[in-house]
């Protein structure tokens, strides 16, 4: 071991750290705390650094790396074996992890409702068969649930790992014993991964981030290194400097460039693990590498840097289900807190339950320890999803799914922002047609069952996601892009004659106060925030109006429900109360710009010639909202959306519109 600054500490605490046969690196836990580091404080505090996601893709250069250069080094010996290799793996990666599952496991039956549990459940199985990438790729869409809910949402990137894992040891071991050159089938099948991750990238964007064959190319440029580590003219000597100083910079960059809406990983994802494989091709006597990322701090940064990788994000995740919408500066303390509580966590973790494993042999019998831990988890999660284990919130009547539920399972083609055509009977003689957004979605269920009366009118509902059901109003965002079709699409069938009625709704309160979306007209683009914009947008509706009512048509203009974070029943603090159903009395103040334009509505309604569905009055006095009923049920599923549970059963304001 060169003589880095703390070495004398350094031999006392790699040699457990570390392969038999591999020269210990610093440089490389110096770097792997960088990469912590930036991901930590993403996960706090994304606004402060929004790139800070690169720091998994430097993970997976380090990764790529040393698996790649411990197996040339077992091969080189002629001492590789795969039982050997995985008995490894498992003591290096199931100790820590299976102690994390299990404390979240413990956490969650604590405070989680019904349906946030069985949540973790299913995630938490994935966590330990490694698909956890897979499980995110499934939830992607408009009704998916924000990431801070999902406790063990950053495993996605360990189980990108350990699929690597799965099958380049046994690549490396058939070109060892063909003698076809390893950097070779690194270049071949590093190309074919990186055009993958291109076409992903621009035709399916959120699968990119979770694919496994569209990210291995990133473990591949470390495993190249380890290719040519041989080779001096590439690491070490005079370039060292240079390459590291140069690595250095690119990573600073792909921090400032880089965003959360970058089309990532891509071309964008070169940066960052470039910036990785110079800091490692410049040699550990380059002076970065020497006297930054060797220096005592980084380099214990780096040894707690995977159980830091593993505590961090749940302890993060709890405080954002325990604390929604809480005041930023509380919010900001309390995760600077739990950062340190994660640390302290992370170095316990790291000499209490990682040392002693990775410090005795490897043999089948050392395995057994960890992989009962993991088993645990994973029998443990079957029986929450199997509704054997429920948690301790269980008796509290929570929402049991969203506004998209009921259509997600009667379609069999369902897009993941719920943007489609739905129809119920639509052979009989008449129909009613539902254009909007999701505050019509909330009401599908009711609307369905009430339309199997024969006598009642046949349905289809034109509806998407945050798709404003207002011409020439639209947003950047491009999960609403195939929302403006489907617009005009449902205008088109509202114009036919069979239609009797034509229902227009939306979340009127979030398009006139959220600045993404526009008119574009004539005068336009105009932020329908600005006066003029909202005045054309509201002339624009008044006039789509007016042209289906005077084609003889029943229009019906559905109000939007009332917006407040205090509505989301996640909200209560009935997680630490020994409660059985949140509080009845509960309400809360509605701000007057929301009434404000509840006010133009209705005079718009009244001046085109709509009959107004308005839920307002059935859930609030003056300005004053109920959060639940009588009985304890949330009337809201979040801070905009009815509980799906409440709308099939209370919602009868909107049973007029099937009728013939």
């Amino acid at each position: 071991m060169s003589d880095f600054p703390g070495s004398d500490w350094l031999r006392k605490t790699v040699p457990v750290m570390q392969h038999r046969f591999m020269p210990y690196r610093p440089d490389i836990d110096g770097l792997r705390a960088i990469a912590i580091a930036i991901v930590v404080i993403y996960h706090a505090f994304h606004e402060v650094l929004p790139g800070g996601f690169v720091g998994v893709d430097i993970f997976f250069v380090i990764s790529g790396y040393l698996i790649t250069s411990i197996i040339f080094d077992d091969l080189d010996r002629q001492e590789f074996s795969f039982s050997r290799f995985y008995q490894r793996r498992i003591c290096r990666i199931f100790p820590a992890l299976g102690s994390v599952l299990l404390v979240v496991l413990c956490l969650g039956w604590a405070l989680l409702f019904r349906d946030e549990f069985l949540s973790l459940g299913k995630h938490i199985i994935a966590s330990t068969i490694f698909a956890e990438n897979f499980r995110l790729m499934q939830e992607i869409g408009y009704f998916d649930v924000s990431a801070d809910t999902k406790p063990v949402l950053h495993l996605w990137s360990l189980a990108i790992e350990e699929q690597y894992y799965l099958f380049w040891p046994v690549i490396l071991y058939l070109s060892h014993r063909s003698r076809v050159g390893a950097l070779k089938v690194v270049m071949v099948l590093g190309i074919l991964s990186f055009s993958i991750n291109l076409f992903y990238v621009y035709y399916h964007e959120g699968v990119a981030y979770y694919s496994p064959i569209g990210r291995f190319w990133e473990l591949m440029v470390g495993s190249g290194l380890a290719c040519v580590k041989s080779k001096r003219s590439l690491f070490g000597e005079n370039s060292g400097n240079v390459k590291s100083v140069f690595g250095m910079l690119l990573i600073i960059l792909s921090l400032v460039l880089i965003k959360t809406d970058s089309e990532f990983p891509g071309l964008w994802a070169v940066m960052p693990t470039s910036g990785a494989a110079l800091v490692i091709c410049g040699g550990q006597d380059a002076i970065v590498n020497r006297s930054l990322l060797g220096s005592r701090i980084l380099v214990w940064g780096g040894l707690i840097s995977y159980p830091l990788y593993l505590w961090h994000w749940p302890l993060l995740s709890f405080a954002s289900i325990i604390f929604p919408h809480s005041d930023v500066l509380n919010m900001a303390i309390l995760k600077i807190g739990l950062i340190f509580v994660a640390i302290v966590i992370s170095t316990l973790t790291l000499l209490f339950i990682e040392c002693p494993f990775r410090a005795i042999s490897v043999g089948w019998k050392k395995v057994v320890y960890p992989a009962v831990m993991m088993t645990a988890a994973f029998s443990i999660g079957s029986a929450v999803v199997a509704h054997t284990i429920v948690p301790r919130l269980y008796r509290v009547e929570t929402p049991t799914g969203n506004e998209w539920s009921f259509l997600q399972k009667y379609s069999h083609s369902f897009d993941i922002n719920g943007i489609g055509e739905y129809a119920f009977h639509t052979d009989r003689p008449h129909i009613a047609v539902f254009i909007g957004d999701s505050e019509i979605a909330q009401y599908a269920e009711r609307l369905a069952a009430a339309d199997a009366n024969p006598d009642r009118l046949g349905l289809v509902l034109a509806i998407g996601g945050g798709c404003v059901p207002i011409d020439n109003v639209f947003t950047d965002d491009p999960q609403r892009k195939d929302c403006w079709e489907l617009r005009a699409r449902g205008l088109q069938i509202a114009r036919e004659d069979r239609v009797r009625t034509v229902v227009i709704g939306g979340s009127w309160n979030w398009y006139f106060f959220d600045p993404s979306y526009q008119w574009r007209g004539d005068r336009g683009p105009l932020s329908l925030l600005s006066l003029e914009g909202r005045e054309a947008a509201l002339s624009a509706l008044e006039t789509e109006i007016r042209a289906l009512a005077a084609s003889g048509k029943h229009v019906y203009l559905l109000l939007g429900n009332p917006i407040s974070k205090e509505f989301d029943p996640t909200r209560a603090n009935i997680r630490f109360s020994n409660a059985t159903r949140f509080n009845p009395d509960r309400v809360v103040d509605i701000d007057e710009r929301q009434l404000s334009l509840r006010n133009e509505l209705l005079t718009l309604a009244a001046r085109a010639g709509a009959v107004v569905i308005d839920p307002f009055p059935l859930i609030c006095d003056g300005v004053r909202c109920r959060v639940t009923t009588e009985n304890g049920l949330p009337i809201f599923k979040d801070a905009s959306h009815f509980n799906p549970d409440w709308a099939r059963r209370r919602a009868d304001f909107i049973d007029g519109t099937t009728s013939p």
